[in-house]
Order: C-alpha cells, then sequence, then structure tokens
C-alpha cells in the first residue's frame, strides 16, 4: 500500500448532495444461491491517481468470493488491493506515481458475492462507508471544496415464486434469476448473463413502463454470441442493449416467449481453448490480461510485433493449458500466458502451470505468507482471486483436515516488482494448528495445485 498517499485519503462529509466525485453501488434482484458481480462506480476519475472504498454488507446473507480491478485498472492500475473482513470490504485502486487520471469515468472494483441459501425473502444493503481519493503527490486534498458523494446499493434475495416490483432505487434483475412476475418501473433493468446461457425466467406477468426494456452489459462486457435475455408469458417485448446494437428474436414454446439477442463484434478474434469450453467472462479475462501483457513487449522486436498484430487481427487465437489445470484456474490467478505464432499462423496463449509455496506462518495472528510463481514464460499482470485459495487445517497432525471458510485476503503485493507473486491470508484459526492451502477449482475436484 501507497502510505504517502493513503495518509491523506479519508474523505470526510460524505453528504448526498452532488459532487465533484461520487461513488455508487447499484440494487439488484437475485434468488438464493446465485453469484452477483457489481461494480462500485466512480463518476469522475479527473485529477486522480488513487481511489478506493469500503463497503459494508451482511455476511449472513452474502459471501465476498472474489474482489478485482474494475474497468478503470486500464487508465489507473498499477496496483489494486480487496480486504474482506467479514461483512466489511475495503477496495482501493492505484496508478502509476508519476500520472493522475485527469479524465473518465468507471469502476474502481468488480466485486463479486454468492448469496447465501435459504435467505429468500431477505436483502443486504451494500452501503459505501467510507471513501479515499488522492492524486500522486500525496500532498493535496482533492476533496476539498469538491463534496464526496455516495450512492448505496443492495441486493434483494427473492424466491422463484417472488411478485417482485420497484421498492425506492432503480434495480437490475440479474440473469438466471427465477421470478413469479415482475414490474419494471423506469430506470429499472435486466442484466445479460455473462456465460450466454441463462435467461431470466417469469412464470407469470412482465410489466414494463417503457417502450423497450434496458439491458446491462455483463460485468466484463459484451463479447459476440447470442444471449438469452428473458423467459415469460407476456408477448411483445421490446430491449435495448447497453452500449451495444443487436439483433433481437423470441421463440415461442407451450405459451411460454424467450427473448433472444445476438451481436456480432467488429474486429473480435475468437479465444479457442481444445481442452476445455470457456465462458465468455474467462474468454474476457484471458483478453485483457493477454492484451496488458503483450502491451508491455518491446514493439521493436518484430516478432513482437508480430504477436500484437495476430493478437488484433488474427483469424483465431488459441490457448494452450497442461491438461490436469484449466487455463481458466491459471487465467483467475491474474496470470498473462506466453506468445507464439504456431506454423498455422495462429496465435497461441501458452499457460504454464504455476506453483504454490508457503512462506510464513503466524499462528498467533493466523497470517499465512503465500508465493505464487508462474509457469515458464508467464508473468502475473493482475491479483489472484482467492476464491480459488481454500484453506485446510486441523488441530492435530495426522488427522483429516477439514476446509476453513473464514479466510480474508489481503493481496497488495501481489503486483509489486519486489514481492511479485507474494500477497497474505488471515485464517480464522480456533484450534486449526496445522494447515494445507490449496489452488483449486471452485467444486474442489480437478485441477489443484498444492
Amino acid at each position: 500500500m501507497k502510505a504517502s498517499v493513503y495518509a491523506f485519503a479519508l474523505a470526510t462529509g460524505l453528504a448526498a448532495t452532488a459532487g465533484a466525485y461520487q461513488i455508487s453501488v447499484g440494487t439488484y434482484v437475485a434468488n438464493a444461491g446465485a453469484t452477483v458481480t457489481i461494480p462500485v462506480a466512480l463518476d469522475s476519475a479527473a485529477g486522480l491517481s488513487y481511489a478506493g472504498a469500503t463497503l459494508a454488507y451482511d455476511p449472513q446473507v452474502l459471501v465476498v468470493t472474489k474482489a478485482e480491478a474494475g474497468s478503470l485498472k486500464s487508465a489507473m492500475a498499477d496496483d489494486f488491493t480487496a480486504i474482506d473482513t467479514n461483512g466489511t470490504l475495503s477496495v482501493a485502486i492505484f496508478g502509476s506515481p508519476d500520472a493522475n487520471v485527469v479524465e473518465g469515468s468507471g469502476s474502481i472494483a468488480l466485486v463479486t458475492f454468492v448469496v447465501r441459501d435459504g435467505t429468500a425473502g431477505l436483502y443486504s444493503d451494500i452501503a459505501v462507508t467510507d471513501v479515499q481519493l488522492g492524486e500522486r503527490t500525496g500532498v493535496l486534498d482533492v476533496t476539498a471544496g469538491n463534496p464526496v458523494s455516495t450512492s448505496n446499493g443492495m441486493i434483494r434475495v427473492m424466491a422463484a415464486s417472488a411478485q417482485v416490483s420497484r421498492l425506492d432505487d432503480a434495480q437490475a434483475i440479474c440473469a438466471g434469476t427465477s421470478l413469479g412476475s415482475l414490474t419494471l418501473a423506469a430506470g429499472d433493468a435486466i442484466l445479460a448473463d455473462a456465460g450466454q446461457a441463462v435467461p431470466i425466467a417469469v412464470s407469470g406477468a412482465v410489466v414494463t413502463e417503457g417502450a423497450v426494456i434496458p439491458v446491462k452489459a455483463p460485468p466484463y462486457g459484451w463479447t459476440g454470441g447470442t444471449y438469452p435475455l428473458l423467459s415469460t408469458t407476456t408477448p411483445g417485448l421490446a430491449f435495448a442493449l447497453e452500449g451495444a446494437e443487436a439483433e433481437y428474436s423470441s421463440v415461442t414454446n407451450g405459451g411460454v416467449v424467450t427473448y433472444y439477442a445476438t451481436l456480432a463484434l467488429s474486429g473480435e478474434v475468437p479465444i479457442i481453448c481444445e481442452s476445455e469450453t470457456l465462458g465468455a467472462d474467462a474468454v474476457a479475462q484471458i483478453r485483457d490480461y493477454a492484451a496488458f501483457a503483450i502491451g508491455r513487449l518491446d514493439m521493436a522486436d518484430p516478432a513482437n510485433a508480430a504477436i500484437r498484430d495476430k493478437f488484433r487481427n488474427g483469424p483465431r487465437i488459441k490457448a494452450v493449458g497442461p491438461g490436469d489445470i484449466s487455463v481458466a484456474l491459471i487465467s483467475d490467478m491474474g496470470v498473462a500466458p506466453a506468445f507464439s505464432i504456431d506454423g498455422d499462423g495462429i496465435l497461441n496463449l501458452t499457460y504454464a502451470a504455476p506453483t504454490l509455496a508457503l512462506t510464513s506462518f503466524d499462528p498467533a495472528t493466523g497470517a499465512v505468507g503465500i508465493k505464487v510463481a508462474p509457469g515458464t514464460g508467464n508473468t502475473i499482470v493482475a491479483n489472484i482471486n482467492t476464491a480459488y485459495i481454500h484453506v485446510y487445517g486441523s488441530s492435530r497432525l495426522g488427522e483429516k483436515m477439514r476446509y476453513i471458510s473464514a479466510v480474508g485476503f489481503d493481496m497488495g503485493n501481489y503486483l509489486k516488482e519486489a514481492t511479485k507473486g507474494e500477497g497474505t491470508l488471515y485464517v480464522t484459526l480456533g484450534s486449526h494448528t496445522f494447515l494445507k492451502v490449496k489452488i483449486e477449482t471452485t467444486a474442489k475436484t480437478d485441477g489443484e495445485l498444492e
């Protein structure tokens, strides 16, 4: 963490009045058991090289599984931190120390929650309780004369039979949500599915005040393909995708209409992975990390320039990884691949299995130091997705270890040159004296590293 920036950054006067800087979180509707990714939005990054926020949520309703730099990372991010303490999540994005972001808006972070089972009918506020903003020198108070405002959000948990309408604030209905009926007021929207597979299913009527139903983009942006939008008994609905042009269609079966949007993005080279099927969010993440790594190559070298051109304009991109560990999993560790052009002129993104080592363990504080070493030719370009780091413990050596769910994380050093690949997990130990740390798939079956 950059102390010289952070020291002055606590912003006071978080009034509801309109100000020069606003950090906001939206309101979402989902079923229990759903995964919801939400942006922490900043309306203006003018003059900033640092921006952070602290969110409060109900840990009895929501579990944080992932926090990563948002859309401002391309302009601002030299570093990103996320610290979750079971009900409070702090996220921060740092720019390079010698330049400010002078224009633009976007998201500081994308935060992924899992809605706990058995919570239908409940809700969790997502309140912005603190804001930190700063410029590169660490001297000026950027909030002086520029009041900071915040806008809180919420996740409403609904049963599949619920009759849903607006409460107070505009809301977005998450992809894959099942409802009994749905009434959309002006400003409400539905969310597209990043995996392009699951529509919102409404068993009854859909009523909308507007001529069209707005469709918000997936958290990682649009990719080419067909998106199932909404399944309902209500015919004649019209839709408009946020920031994208699409062709719309519908299929009626047994009185139920399923609406689709199909879009083709010009200049987008497809990414093919022969060993697994990549979802749209994985493809977007792989593309983003690869673009960042390619941007750091020396373009005076003709081989690197050819790689850049193939990445932008080639017929396709082929992702290659070890058979026992998925490409998507390695990418979720913040790793960018090695690049090469094969004999057929195809750009290969080659992922090598990383290794994981424990570097320290303090039983008194529960701090477990970890070191991720990327495979040959691979580089770390983003913070690790700590949803894939699982900690197991036992009070006695030789006993079967059980999964410890109370794990926080501080990956502030993960991207720093001096400590690249190192981070710290904070484990609620109890009687768990002996620990084992794994990087593995969500289902904890294939693709695990010890």
